[in-house]
């Protein structure tokens, strides 16, 4: 029985986990995650820009964790931005994902090498375009600006 344990231990760490789809309104019935969310205000003209480029055919699947302080920090900021360009066609799925049970196991999701979260992962017409790793670079709205822009 302890083999059998160990083996699947083992299997676990080198697959990574299992990210669960997870509804929006989930996310943001957590009254902490809703009140970062209604409290952040992107700037008009940014998001103006950002809707008149998003275009069709760009989707975004946001990797984050409950139990994580930049989730609870950055995916409500993102869910805002995301309302707010909401006039485009703009596809997004959440997935939640566990805590790690160790240090030695390295992705969270292992066929898209997902180490850290959030994760915001972009794609064009298929294609990954750009990844938001954990912490924006500048803000998640500007960063969302750039990965579009290129």
């Amino acid at each position: 029985m302890k083999k059998i344990l160990f083996l699947f231990f083992i299997l676990l760490s080198l697959s990574g986990f299992a990210a669960e789809k997870v509804d929006p309104g989930t996310i943001l019935a957590d009254q902490e995650w809703r009140i970062i969310n209604q409290d952040y205000v992107p700037d008009p003209l940014m998001i103006e820009t950002l809707a008149a480029k998003v275009g069709d055919n760009l989707e975004i699947d946001v990797y984050f964790g409950f139990w994580c302080s930049d989730s609870r920090n950055n995916v409500p900021v993102f869910m805002k931005i995301a309302d707010e360009v909401a006039g485009n066609t703009l596809e997004i799925d959440y997935y939640s994902v566990e805590r790690k049970p160790s240090k030695e196991v390295k992705y969270f999701v292992e066929d898209l090498k997902i180490e850290r979260v959030p994760t915001f992962i972009f794609y064009r017409d298929g294609k990954e375009i750009g990844r938001i790793i954990e912490n924006p670079k500048v803000s998640i709205l500007e960063d969302f600006l750039e990965i579009v822009f290129n």
